[in-house]
């Protein structure tokens, strides 16, 4: 019967997507807003947007993670980015359900926002194939989740010129962490989740519902439910992922961190899982039915009117017995600043072409190739920003590597993007427009390049003065 149940409010809960109903859509967002957690290259995204993904390149630092490590480091504790700047941390809500405040000190316990981002990823910004100190595509999702932290809902994939903030969450790792950190803190903050205990961030068992959240609030992460192993043990981090709900994977790397060459890549912390079987009972905080009657609220609101801003309250339920306080990292004077400038050096952008000249023919679209150049330090963010609809571009957004970054011998230190024209619509003769290169890091230097194509869709020579046909 429960079975049954379940099985006809997934129907109306897929009725209601169908639908589009506004509150239900709107609420479902916020539910789904966050990573991926899938690791091939998808062609066309599933959601967050019906187009191609972006063909982003980025840089993939060094085997040790240590770049990463630093970066998560930083982004936990918000001092990655300055204050003001839309990549920092916001404040974090502490204090009992529905009567939390901002606290300024409040950060996320660093182990967490590690074993996320191995959870995510294996802690890699490029696809399979980019080697460790090379550069190559970003890693992308079936879903469209993009990079180390596989944010998605920052991302629009509907074909266009990519945002500046997307070039940069999709191209620059540090940017790419700083958005997965901000979507977390998004998911503790607001109260459609339920919580554990009176929210205090300094406990890792306390972001138990917002990491559900952060990989989707699906039924697939219930604890208690028909997707998991009822038998399954505590999660080892390089265990395969079958039979787990996503937070007990990033709860088990916190307790049982990977160790790829044999060196863990942060310290254990123990933590304290809450007793599912014991708080599964009818009507507990881990009944299934609860989660369901939660999302059967949000749907029915279209039609009852009822506020559903907390539908699973029911769910909340007090911090586990055995929990420690995870202290934030103390930080020598200094230390912050010499660890942010190894990450945000001054690149400095250079670019070979001033102009770039195209033919199109029924036989052969010519191509051309735009060369961009770091004479500076550190890693440059490009987009690439076409003034006119014709003028086609392999790579919208990437990085170019600086002399000081490591890279690979075999990897190249410019960055080459290949134009073509979209000839098709477009009459026969020269049509003129222009290419924009945007330095969007360090500091939103742009530099224009005309571009030009003849189109002869006759594929014959064109007739020039001086130069007899016959």
């Amino acid at each position: 019967m429960a079975a049954a149940r379940r099985r006809w409010r997934g129907l109306g809960w897929a009725v209601g997507m169908a639908l589009g109903l506004g509150v239900a859509v709107l609420l479902l967002a916020i539910a789904w807003n966050g990573g991926g957690r899938a690791h091939g290259q998808g062609l066309v995204c599933s959601s967050f947007g019906g187009g191609p993904p972006y063909a982003f390149e980025t840089y993939e630092a060094s085997r040790d993670r240590i770049p990463y490590l630093t970066a998560q480091q930083l982004a936990a504790t918000n001092q990655l980015f300055t204050a003001g700047s839309d990549f920092a941390l916001q404040e974090i809500d502490v204090g009992p359900f529905g009567d939390r405040e901002p606290l300024a000190e409040a950060t996320i316990p660093v182990p967490l926002l590690n074993a996320i981002g191995w959870i995510e990823s294996r802690l890699n910004q490029g696809s399979i194939g980019v080697p460790y100190e090379g550069v190559g595509p970003v890693l992308i999702s079936p879903s469209c989740a993009y990079g180390l932290m596989q944010v998605a809902s920052s991302f629009s994939n509907n074909a266009d010129t990519p945002s500046a903030a997307e070039a940069l969450v999709g191209s620059h790792y540090a940017y790419n962490i700083a958005e997965g950190a901000r979507i977390l803190v998004a998911k503790w903050n607001t109260e459609f989740f339920p919580q554990l205990g009176s929210s205090n961030p300094f406990f890792v068992e306390s972001w138990y519902y917002a990491t559900w959240a952060y990989n989707g609030w699906a039924f697939v992460n219930h604890p208690a439910g028909t997707e998991v192993d009822p038998f399954r043990t505590r999660y080892d981090c390089e265990a395969p992922f079958n039979g787990y709900p996503y937070q007990e994977l990033v709860l088990g790397c916190v307790e049982n961190p990977p160790a790829p060459d044999d060196v863990a890549l942060w310290d254990p912390f123990p933590v304290a899982l809450p007793n599912v079987a014991a708080l599964a009972f009818p009507g507990g905080p881990m009944d299934p039915d609860v989660y369901f009657d939660g999302w059967s609220a949000v749907f029915a609101a279209p039609f009852t009117g009822n506020d559903v801003s907390t539908p699973f309250e029911a769910m909340n339920m007090e911090l586990p017995q055995g929990a420690f306080v995870v202290a934030p990292p103390r930080f020598p004077p200094g230390a912050t600043a010499t660890m942010r400038a190894s990450i945000f050096p001054s690149p400095a952008l250079r670019v070979d072409e001033s102009s770039i000249e195209l033919v199109a023919t029924e036989e052969e679209v010519g191509r051309g190739t735009l060369t961009i150049h770091n004479d500076g330090e550190g890693l440059l963010v490009y987009r690439l920003l076409p003034q006119v609809d014709w003028i086609l571009v392999d790579i919208p957004a990437g990085v170019v590597v600086g002399a000081d970054f490591p890279l690979r011998a075999d990897q190249p230190r410019t960055a080459r993007v290949t134009i073509t024209p979209d000839a098709e619509g477009l009459g026969e003769g020269l049509h003129q427009g222009a290419i924009i290169v945007e330095a969007i890091l360090p500091d939103g230097e742009v530099v224009r390049i005309a571009v030009s194509v003849v189109v002869d869709k006759q594929g014959v020579p064109r007739y020039e003065a001086g130069t007899p046909l016959s």
